[in-house]
């Protein structure tokens, strides 16, 4: 039962969270015809056929009609093949209720708009949206058809933004408007004007139309000659400003490839191997971090950590699986950072244990702390880092490319506006690539380049080496070659220690000592910095509608 219920839970959680998913439905309106019949009282009957195509199951069809001042929207109703459909209205979205699954459908809708047509003493005019930036659907094959009441030639008409254009008047008066692909957020206002004679039984306004209706259709067709001059223009100075900015980035990619191999070069010339195991540079958890190219795991490196501070005899295992601060003797600020953290906020009287971690990370007061001291620990290893100098920042020349990138925004935008979207998509790659060159582009020093260097030879040789000459490496190389397997979490190398570690404890078990605790430490260390790490980081990452077609009108279609 309680099972049940908690699934239950969770699944009107998913819902409330995600509606839109759970309520998705997969569908295409391949066909949309509307036609406006424009009536002697100023009224207009409007019939609306949508063709549909679902896949998969599907409750109806909405279509959103938005009103314009000063009119209002009556009497619709649905049908299909004549029979009449059930409709609901919220807000200003009829539900329109028609079930099925994997089909074909073609939905006709009637509606009045009341008081559509403006009529003034030299003309009358359609204004209208029927649909606008609102609309949540693609309309794969648009068309819209304005009847007048009585056959005609006196005729103004013309479209906005996606209706521009795709006008034809017919003979007798007709105004088609053929639109095609209609894609959603999209809008496209129609304007038509008639002679005012045709709508006798229409209130009247006061004032004349014709003149602006002229004036504004030549604006539009100035607006597209100028918009297509500086489309050709752009269109021109698009290849060389490609080429620059290319250029600059083709550049700077050599630079950093020059800059990369006269170091390989020199490190290569500086590198002899003294022993397998490098000598001490960094601190064993620098060094790892380093290594890993500063991106590791938390748990990682709290385990590399504190093996270290066993090393050094800061910390001392105890046989109950506690662990004692013999001192707090240490130079490096992410030692002191981890040695305040595990003894004296999770641990007490300079005892630690993994125990008192797991009832540390479990109050969720204390998760946050715990995380924000791990961002910290590590913060304080790239310190280390760099205060030995193992990277050029080349900070002069990332600040000097990042700025001269930001030149391309405003062709960036040019192109966009002016419909040059292959120069548009091009430039954003090389602004792009400029743009992370700036944030991140580093080269190493030698000094870096041989650390790392040192220890990649020292993977390589260390599956080879034998135990006879495991035997005679330093103490101390012994327990850096384990505290670097184990924070690298190389399978192959941790197997390879332990296995050199228990074959000698078998015989020297005194020799050994330090060396198994280290191994057990791994181990515990690995499991429960993990599971602690994680508990804090998921506890830090959980921590009416308006037209925007003419008149505040427009609308658009969907289904449920």
């Amino acid at each position: 039962m309680k099972k049940s219920v908690t699934l239950f839970l969770f699944f009107l959680i998913g819902v409330l969270l995600f509606p839109l998913q759970a309520l998705a439905v997969d569908f295409t309106i391949n066909e949309t015809t509307i036609d406006a019949y424009l009536l002697d009282d100023g009224n207009v009957e409007v019939t609306e056929s949508h063709t549909y195509e679902f896949d998969g199951e599907f409750n109806g069809i909405t279509r959103s009609l938005i009103s314009k001042e000063g009119t209002s929207i009556t009497d619709f109703t649905a049908r299909e093949d004549g029979t009449s459909l059930e409709v609901e209205l919220e807000d200003e979205t009829y539900k329109v209720f028609r079930s099925g699954k994997d089909e074909m459908v073609t939905i006709e809708l009637s509606y009045l708009i009341q008081d559509g047509v403006e009529v003034y003493e030299d003309m009358a005019q359609f204004y209208w949206p029927f649909f606008d930036t609102s609309n949540e659907s693609d309309y794969e094959n648009l068309t819209v058809t304005i009847h007048p009441p009585e056959v005609t030639s006196d005729v103004i008409a013309y479209g906005f933004d996606e209706a521009y254009k795709t006008e034809k008047i017919e003979s007798d008066g007709t105004v088609v408007f053929k639109m095609g692909l209609v894609d959603s957020g999209k809008k496209g206002d129609i304007r038509v004007g008639y002679d005012h004679a045709l709508f006798s039984a229409a209130p009247s306004h006061d004032g004349t139309i014709r003149e602006e209706m002229i004036r504004e259709e030549q604006e539009l067709a100035d607006k597209e000659a100028a918009f297509l001059a500086r489309q050709e223009t752009l269109r021109n100075l698009a290849p060389f400003v490609t080429a620059i900015f290319g250029l600059l980035l083709v550049l700077v990619l050599f630079y950093g490839w020059r800059k990369g191999q006269m170091t390989k070069l020199e490190t290569e010339h500086q590198y002899h191997a003294v022993s397998i195991v490098p000598k001490e540079i960094l601190s064993m958890p620098a060094t790892i971090f380093y290594f890993r190219n500063q991106v590791a795991d938390h748990g990682d490196m709290l385990t590399a950590a504190m093996m270290d501070l066993v090393r050094k005899g800061n910390i001392e295992s105890r046989k109950d699986g506690t662990y004692y601060l013999v001192h707090e003797n240490t130079d490096l600020q992410h030692e002191i950072l981890l040695i305040d953290l595990l003894f004296k906020k999770i641990g007490e009287s300079r005892i630690f244990s993994f125990d008192q971690l797991e009832a540390y990370t479990k109050k969720t007061a204390n998760q946050e702390t715990f995380y924000k001291a791990l961002t910290e620990y590590q913060r304080l290893l790239k310190e280390e880092i760099n205060t030995h100098q193992l990277l050029n920042k080349h900070k002069k020349l990332r600040w000097t490319i990042g700025l001269t990138s930001l030149l391309l925004i405003p062709f960036l935008i040019l192109f966009g506006v002016h419909e040059l979207y292959l120069w548009l998509i091009i430039d954003l790659i090389i602004m792009g690539g400029l743009l992370l060159i700036a944030i991140v582009f580093q080269t190493q020093t030698v000094k870096g380049r041989l650390i790392r260097r040192q220890w990649q030879q020292f993977k390589e040789d260390f599956n080879e080496l034998q135990s006879n000459n495991w035997y005679t490496l330093p103490k101390d190389d012994k327990e850096r070659a384990l505290i670097f397997s184990s924070g690298l979490k190389d399978k192959e190398l941790q197997q390879k220690n332990k296995y050199f570690i228990e074959n000698s404890a078998a015989g020297q078990p005194d020799s050994t000592t330090n060396l198994l605790l280290l191994l057990t430490l791994s181990s515990a260390a690995n499991t429960n910095f993990g599971s602690a790490t994680t508990v804090a980081a998921q506890s830090v990452t959980s921590s009416s509608s308006t037209g925007t077609g003419v008149g505040g009108g427009g609308g658009g279609s969907g289904a449920f």
